[in-house]
Order: C-alpha cells, then sequence, then structure tokens
C-alpha cells in the first residue's frame, strides 16, 4: 500500500510539473542536431542543434539542450539549415487571366470587372491548390510567401500563406495584408486604355469609396430618415489602403511609372510597397526620403551575346560606333543586375519578390546576382528571409532560425547557393516534410 501510495504521489508530482511548464496540452519536441546552421545575420553555428515545439523554435544552438521527449533527426555535420525563404509577392496558384474578350456595349464604362478592377478577390477564395509552383517552391527554400493575383489594375489582395503544395490553402497565416495594383490597362477595346486612363481611374476609385465611406458613417450616426446606401464590395476592399491601415503592393519597374506612383501617393495619400522595381535605383533617393521599401525582382535580362564571345580569338574587330553601342547595351545590363545592391547602399529596404519569375530560373538568377549584383552569399540570405519578413510585417515571428519565431526552415546538403544544392527536408509552420531524392546513376 506504502508503494502504491509513493508512486501515485510521484505521479501526480509529474504531472504538476509538466503542467508547470505547458507541456500537457504540447505536441512532442523535435530536434535536429549535428546541422551546420545559417541565420539571417551571417552567424555560422557549427555542429549546432535546433529545437522546436508547437511550431515555434524552443532552442538554438552550439549546446542547446534536447528535451527528452524530442524525435531527433542526427545531421550528422553535413548538412545546412536555413531559415525558410520568403516570397513577398507571388502568383503561384493564381487562377489565369482571360485573353479571349470582347468589347463591352460601353466601352467608356465597362464595368469593374471588366476594366480590371477587381480588389475584391482573395487568394484564398480561389487559389487553384494543384499548381505545380506550391509544391515545388518548398524544394527551393520557400516556405512562406505573400500571394496576389493576375488581372489588370487592381487584380485583388495579398495574402499572406505558409506553402505546403495542396495543403497552402489552409496554411493562411494572415488575410489582406495589403492590395495589388499596377499600371495595367483594361484588355481589348476598353476603359481605362492607357496609363492616363488608370491613374484617372485610381483617383475617381479613391473618391467614390470615400465619399461611400462617409454616408455609411452618416448613416450609423442618425436614427432615422436616411436612406442606407447601397452595399458595393468593390469599393469597401478600397476602405484599408484608403485609411492607411494596408498598403498599395504596387507592381512598378521603370523611373517613370515609379514617379507616377509618387504622384498618385501625394494626391491619395496611401501607404506604399514597390514589387519589381527593377529601375528603382534611379529613384533610390526619394523611396529612402519617403520610406518605401522595395520587394525587389531578380528577373534578370538575357546577358548580351557578344559578352561571352568577347574572349574569342575568332572574334571579328568591331567598328567604333558598334563599341559605344555595346558599352551602352553593357551599363544598362549591370545596372539592372546591381539594382538591389544601390537600393541597399542608399538606405532603401529591401526584400524578395518573384511576380512571376519562373522558380526552375531562380538559381540561375542568384547566382547572377552574386556574381555580377555585388551581393554575397549572407546578403542574399538576408535579402530572402529577414529583410522580406520585415517589409511584410513579419520581422519578429519569421525570418530567422532564433528561439521564438515560428519554426520555418530548410535543410540542405550543402551551402545552398552552390550548384546542385538539393533540399532533404523542409519544416514548415513546424511540421516537417521530407522530399523524394532522384538516384543518380553511374
Amino acid at each position: 500500500m506504502k508503494k502504491t501510495a509513493h508512486f501515485t504521489v510521484l505521479c501526480f508530482a509529474l504531472l504538476l510539473m509538466f503542467a508547470s511548464q505547458g507541456w500537457s496540452q504540447s505536441s512532442p519536441a523535435e530536434a535536429f542536431k549535428n546541422v551546420i546552421i545559417h541565420t539571417a545575420d551571417g552567424k555560422l553555428i557549427k555542429s549546432g542543434t535546433i529545437v522546436w515545439r508547437n511550431g515555434v523554435i524552443t532552442d538554438v544552438g552550439k549546446n542547446a539542450s534536447i528535451p527528452f521527449d524530442a524525435y531527433v533527426h542526427d545531421g550528422g555535420d553535413s548538412l545546412h539549415v536555413y531559415p525558410g525563404f520568403i516570397d513577398g509577392l507571388a502568383l503561384w496558384g493564381s487562377p489565369d487571366v482571360d485573353e479571349n474578350v470582347g468589347t463591352p456595349n460601353v466601352p467608356g464604362n465597362p464595368g469593374y470587372g471588366r476594366a480590371g478592377i477587381q480588389p475584391e478577390r482573395q487568394p484564398s477564395k480561389i487559389l487553384q491548390t494543384d499548381s505545380k509552383a506550391l509544391s515545388e517552391a518548398p524544394k527551393h527554400g520557400f516556405t512562406t510567401a505573400a500571394l496576389g493575383l493576375k488581372g489588370q489594375m487592381l487584380p485583388g489582395q495579398v495574402e499572406l500563406f505558409f506553402i505546403n503544395g495542396e495543403e497552402t490553402k489552409d496554411l493562411l497565416l494572415e488575410s489582406g495584408i495589403g492590395l495589388m495594383a499596377q499600371f495595367e490597362e483594361a484588355q481589348g477595346q476598353a476603359y481605362p486604355s492607357t496609363t492616363m486612363g488608370v491613374m484617372t481611374q485610381f483617383r475617381q476609385l479613391f473618391n467614390d469609396a470615400k465619399a461611400l465611406q462617409q454616408q455609411e458613417q452618416y448613416f450609423a450616426s442618425v436614427s432615422s430618415n436616411y436612406p442606407a446606401p447601397k452595399k458595393n464590395e468593390v469599393l469597401e476592399a478600397l476602405y484599408p489602403v484608403m485609411n492607411q491601415q494596408q498598403p498599395f503592393y504596387f507592381v512598378v519597374d521603370s523611373k517613370e511609372n515609379i514617379e507616377r506612383v509618387f504622384q498618385l501617393q501625394d494626391d491619395l495619400g496611401f501607404e506604399v510597397v514597390i514589387v519589381s522595381g527593377k529601375e528603382a535605383y534611379e529613384k533610390a533617393d526619394e523611396l529612402k526620403q519617403r520610406d518605401i521599401p522595395v520587394l525587389a525582382s531578380i528577373d534578370f535580362p538575357e546577358e548580351p551575346e557578344w559578352r561571352s564571345k568577347e574572349e574569342d580569338e575568332d572574334e571579328p574587330e568591331i567598328t567604333e560606333e558598334m563599341r559605344i553601342f555595346r558599352d551602352k547595351q553593357e551599363a544598362a545590363y549591370k545596372a539592372d543586375i546591381q539594382n538591389i545592391a544601390k537600393l541597399i547602399n542608399s538606405g532603401v529596404q529591401v526584400g524578395f519578390a518573384s511576380n512571376g519569375l519562373k522558380l526552375s530560373d531562380l538559381g540561375k538568377h542568384l547566382s547572377v546576382l552574386q556574381e555580377e549584383g555585388d551581393l554575397d552569399p549572407e546578403e542574399i540570405l538576408q535579402l530572402l528571409t529577414q529583410s522580406t519578413a520585415d517589409i511584410l510585417g513579419y520581422g519578429n515571428r519569421l525570418g530567422n532560425i532564433t528561439e521564438g519565431r515560428i519554426a520555418n526552415f530548410t535543410v540542405f546538403d550543402k551551402p545552398f547557393m552552390e550548384e546542385k544544392a538539393t533540399s532533404i527536408y523542409s519544416i514548415i509552420d513546424g511540421k516537417l516534410k521530407e522530399f523524394e531524392q532522384e538516384s543518380s546513376e553511374e
């Protein structure tokens, strides 16, 4: 009887201890040990350990303590662990735009949808989860992405997801983090059919939305004798941007279009994040002054063919006119590739957005960024992780491998910038996914 009583007391004490430490409702811990950890700030931890529980990293370091209940994966001192890459604006899983459009009955007033004004659309409601990109992205190191939609001037909302193939639709992290916008004219014979028309339409939409919001507020403040304003989901979807609660994710590349965004911002007073911004370096000082971040594209132009042939002994001599042309062409090529470095050096906050770049081209473009873009692998990692998380407003929860962050990271067989680096595991919101490795034929 005494032994039974002592055993009962011991069990009760253990239960109290587990409950006090928050383990009563917890899942078992998991850990990687003997791995090479690359943090977003450039630190390297050899023979390191990462522990996570309930989707959150609980310990990281060379001497991290592994709980008794942890399922442990041993990296054998050869695997490299990186924070999960974050795409600041991807179009993965977006339905394609219908190209077969006719001329509307009233081309000057074609209706919101036909004009490409669809801010009410949400990726979470129309995401095509069978998209190949959603399955391939984790294999390239991506664990999180802000997803937008294909379309014209106002394609829809931007929402933040954990990315994991067909499960992505159920892994919505935050809805409505902003609205996607661009200077894309309506298709076919319909207004707005010019860039100036699009700018005019932006101004008109804000005026209409402001008027509707004022009517709704007045209706709510009076008890009677005032008709209820007619609901308008398109204009109401603009309220958060109009009220500076969300930014426009404005997709622009040319210096002229960036200047047009500045004009609209001055007129309408919205917050903005520049997406793609291939010529943003031309406006770096003003971007810094306005405190506008850039989710930059690495969809670089093709290298001029003559560059690879310059050292060819059989290359014929060129004229002075051709030499001047080539010098200008090379200067423009290098300017595009060094865009990100120039922005960073100017003090502009810069992250990454694929915005239509094929995942199969990612490695090639990252190599170009390293070789000719004045960025080293540590700076590129920062761009793909913490910097993008900061712009998306999740810098204290995503973007690095540190205690308290969401367990989002990828395990590679070699440094991710090396040729043929292969992802072995992807940990997304604490859930481990192992990738099948292709067997090499001797």
